[in-house]
């Protein structure tokens, strides 16, 4: 009976540390624009970062203008868009929480 008692609390345990690991990453959306006529800006690639995580796996815009970043742990981040390859990114600070943090719409060249 107690090696019972042992596995179950082992199970449990388990499903709790995972339960953790799933909630402490967030998913992180907007949309771009192009600030000079309001169409959606697709094909942009997006990264966000931070001195301690590092930079995310790049995320491209759709059709919509819309980015996923997923499995973020929740913190302080700068936002960045890679307009033009080999140029400088646009950089914005962002924090980001749990389970989604919604970007405002941001208006790119």
């Amino acid at each position: 009976m107690t090696h019972r008692l042992v596995i179950r609390a082992l199970i449990l345990c388990s499903f709790a540390v995972f339960a953790a690991t799933a909630s402490e990453a967030a998913t992180v959306r907007g949309r771009l624009v192009h600030q000079a006529n309001g169409v959606p800006a697709a094909g942009i690639t997006v990264t966000i970062y931070n001195q301690y995580v590092g930079r995310s796996s790049p995320a491209y815009t759709d059709i919509y203008g819309m980015y996923y970043i997923y499995n973020v742990p929740a913190g302080t981040y700068y936002l960045e868009l890679w307009i033009y390859p080999g140029a400088n990114p646009i950089v914005y600070p962002i924090t980001i929480g749990e389970p989604y943090t919604d970007i405002p719409q941001i208006l790119v060249p």
